[in-house]
């Protein structure tokens, strides 16, 4: 099998205050493709959402730069070398540059003029018309810039996640470097590749809808399943079939991938949580062959008065995720949302 699914169980023993043995056990597991490991460690909690405390973001707020009439006054203009729009539209999203340049061509694409969107509220079309300006912007940069040809379409949802502003948005990274994990996937890739002749993502697809164990269904050419190996809590994996890079998406693709971005949200919510990371990686543009765009989400702490990151020393330093629970029991919760498909 070219797929492997690695895993090794350790046992930590210890005594109770009365004497008594005790042993608790915890999983490492390995990514398929990057080797990189994980812990399964029941015991560690991710605090869920307070209401009380997102109640006080919800309201309009005068001075956000992200809702009219502030938008227009006081953000930038795309330039007109790349698009003589200067703002970028697709249904509510509206599109524009970053002025954090975490990349040369970064820019920020708001999902909607209202301030405040529940996780219950991204909508398929309101996903949709926000990767649709994504693409289409990423597809203007490469024919002004075609050195700048490493992208990815990301979200940050609310504080817990890094997130700046309560005004929902997404972020473009689109460079002419790649970021760790852009250049990681694309080397492995190759690895894999030239190895075994086929593309790791299709295999990927193939092995996971074949175990059934965390495979949660297909919505059009998106496969959708929990990772074996996650980098945070409740990760959620897909995989684009057949497409390499962002610009090969078509708008059927991009609704496929909107819809199952919805779906895991309302989980999410339903679950608890409000707070999220996403990043949907896209292979070179130009051409990366055997590269298949896919996507990552997890869960963050919920909104709380007093919340603890779930971010510590293993995420940030040693790049090891420890989550409190297996993929494949929350794929048992998720599948059914995918089932309606």
């Amino acid at each position: 099998m070219a797929i492997e699914f690695r895993r090794e169980v350790l046992v930590a023993r210890y005594r109770r205050p009365d004497g008594t043995a005790k042993e608790r056990q915890a999983e490492i597991r390995f990514d398929p493709l990057l080797g990189t490991s994980s812990r399964i460690a029941p015991g560690v909690t991710l605090p869920k959402a307070d209401a009380a405390a997102a109640a006080a973001f919800q309201s309009a707020d005068p001075s956000c730069p992200f809702c009219p009439p502030r938008l227009e006054q006081v953000t930038p203009l795309v330039l007109p070398e790349i698009s003589a729009e200067g703002r970028m539209r697709s249904g509510e999203t509206v599109l524009f540059p970053n002025l954090v340049p975490y990349s040369k061509y970064a820019v920020v694409a708001i999902f909607s003029s209202r301030h405040w969107l529940g996780l219950h509220d991204f909508t398929t079309a309101l996903i949709r018309d926000n990767l649709a300006a994504v693409c289409d912007y990423a597809r203007k940069v490469y024919a002004f810039d075609s050195l700048a040809c490493y992208c990815a379409y990301n979200i940050n949802y609310l504080y817990p996640s890094g997130g700046s502003l309560p005004h929902s948005h997404s972020q473009v990274f689109l460079d002419t470097i790649p970021s760790n994990m852009i250049r990681l996937q694309h080397e492995a890739g190759q690895r894999y590749a030239a190895q075994h002749r086929s593309s790791f993502w299709e295999d990927l697809v193939s092995e996971e809808r074949e175990r059934g164990e965390r495979f949660l269904g297909n919505i059009g050419a998106a496969s959708w399943f929990m990772a074996f190996a996650p980098v945070g809590f409740n990760e959620v994996r897909a995989v684009v079939r057949e497409r390499e890079t962002l610009l090969d998406l078509t708008l059927a693709d991009i609704t496929a991938v909107a819809d199952g971005i919805s779906r895991v949200l309302q989980w999410y919510s339903a679950f608890g949580y409000n707070s999220f990371n996403l990043a949907l990686y896209s292979g070179k543009l130009g051409g990366c062959p055997g590269f298949r765009v896919n996507l990552a989400m997890i869960t963050r702490s919920g909104m709380a008065p007093f919340y603890r990151s779930d971010a510590m020393y293993l995420e940030r330093l040693h790049w090891e995720a420890a989550v409190d629970r297996a993929p494949e029991l929350a794929c048992q919760e998720l599948r059914p949302r995918f089932e309606m498909a």
